[in-house]
């Protein structure tokens, strides 16, 4: 594929793309020993993983000196025919968009050992295993959002009943609304919203099937946090059973004390 054929197609996709990642292949990474071979702008993951949705593009800048290739498949396996960038030299780019749901494994067929996936799902993203430091960790939830950043990780204070999400990386368009479906088992009777630290207005909240669909908007490009405050939040249920065992251990104790004194309790 010519340079200027290259250049023509990704600005097409571009411009049809709902949205767009870019995946740099840094200087060096010709090297096998490289400490990375991929860095992702969307999370700053340097695996060559990226997770997307569907209809979003994929865009591979070469900042190598070297020559590389983005070619769908395995180094065991070979090409499987789904996408292939040719050659590309330093300062040349590839794009693709992604249509369907699925996995796709990807490699350089110059450098075999410089494999990344790229995974398409269908809807919002997922902030996994909310809740496992706090209390017993035996309450966990999978919070679902949409955004156009990236929600990187969440917090629990019982204390003043509210939820804290971190926010990173660059945004992906131009749509600053930050939506979350939050579990009522997680968080419910939501009062109150802020943005690294500062109250908003900008937020409207539904319910549906014990979840509350929570609309956040104008959450600033460089914003850190959002934080949730509620009525109720996730027991700590680490507590509640030290109480439950220490009244056990308890009735135990008495029990022991009673057969000691040869007292038996009456049926």
């Amino acid at each position: 594929m010519s340079a200027a054929l290259m250049m023509i197609i990704p600005l097409q996709s571009i411009a049809f793309a709902e949205s767009t990642y870019d995946i740099n292949i840094p200087s060096g990474s010709a090297d096998k020993d490289s400490p990375f071979h991929w860095s992702s702008e969307k999370d700053g993951d340097t695996s060559g993983f990226i997770e997307i949705i569907v209809n979003d593009t994929v865009f591979w800048k070469n900042g190598d000196m070297a020559t590389h290739t983005v070619t769908s498949g395995t180094p065991l396996n070979g090409p499987d025919g789904i996408f292939d960038s040719g050659k590309m030299n330093p300062g040349k780019f590839f794009v693709q968009k992604f249509t369907q749901v699925g996995e796709f494994p990807y490699y350089c067929t110059i450098h075999p050992w410089r494999t990344g996936l790229v995974s398409v799902v269908t809807g919002n993203s997922y902030l996994f295993n909310v809740g496992s430091d706090f209390g017993d960790g035996a309450n966990v939830f999978d919070l679902e959002y949409k955004f156009n950043r990236l929600v990187n990780r969440a917090s629990i204070d019982e204390s003043t009943k509210s939820v804290s999400l971190e926010l990173r990386g660059n945004t992906i368009n131009d749509d600053n609304t930050l939506t979350l479906f939050l579990p009522s088992a997680l968080i419910s009777g939501i009062s109150s919203v802020s943005i690294d630290g500062a109250m908003t207005e900008e937020f409207t909240q539904e319910f549906e099937d014990e979840i509350t669909v929570l609309v956040i908007g104008e959450v600033p490009s460089d914003a850190k946090s959002v934080t949730i405050t509620g009525t109720t939040i996730v027991p700590e249920f680490g507590t509640i059973a030290t109480m439950i065992l220490a009244v056990a251990t308890i009735s135990i104790i008495a029990v022991s004390a009673r057969s000691r004194l040869g007292i038996i309790p009456r049926i």
